[in-house]
């Protein structure tokens, strides 16, 4: 699909859902976002902007939708890093772990990586105490002493094209 149709389709979406009764029921913003999201491929600041606009909800309730609904993506990242923030976690240096990950990949504010190919996103637990600390990177979890290198992890999980296209950004930047 073109960019001119995207837009018209966008548009389209808009304002049906501008026209109905319940636009601001959760039901109904959530349908929107997922219209929104299979025509543009994420939920960019201004389709979410244009979401508050048209529903009428405020920020902090949008908020909360796309972080209960995880098929709801604001990036299209190419990997997804979630970093346990857990107690036990904390506790064997999680917090470190997470504050390196966020040095390494160029964390903005966001989430993002500078690029756009990482997002880093935290979890309160993700069910491994044991093995603490824990990342989960595309859904594979890693822990404890293989988190020592992160470089080598990611290597090792075939990012090696994304990691040097993410570095060499990193060296232009310099």
């Amino acid at each position: 699909m073109d960019e001119q149709n995207k837009k018209d389709e966008i548009e389209e979406i808009f304002s049906y859902y501008g026209r109905q009764r319940d636009k601001n029921s959760q039901e109904m913003i959530v349908a929107l976002l997922r219209e929104l999201q299979e025509v543009s491929g994420c939920l960019t600041p201004d389709l979410k902007h244009r979401v508050l606009e048209t529903t009428g909800t405020s920020e902090k309730f949008l908020q909360c939708l796309i972080r209960m609904y995880p098929s709801l993506k604001e990036s299209n990242a190419v990997h997804e890093i979630i970093a346990c923030t857990g107690e036990r976690c904390g506790r064997k240096d999680g917090m470190l772990l997470l504050k390196r990950l966020k040095t390494e990949l160029d964390i903005q504010k966001n989430g993002m990586s500078a690029d756009g190919t990482f997002e880093l996103r935290t979890r309160n637990c993700l069910k491994k105490c044991k093995t603490a600390p824990n990342i989960m990177i595309d859904g594979i979890v890693y822990s404890g002493d293989e988190l020592q290198d992160i470089k080598k992890i990611i290597e090792k999980i075939d990012l090696v094209v994304d990691w040097k296209k993410h570095c060499e950004k990193q060296k232009e930047k310099v």
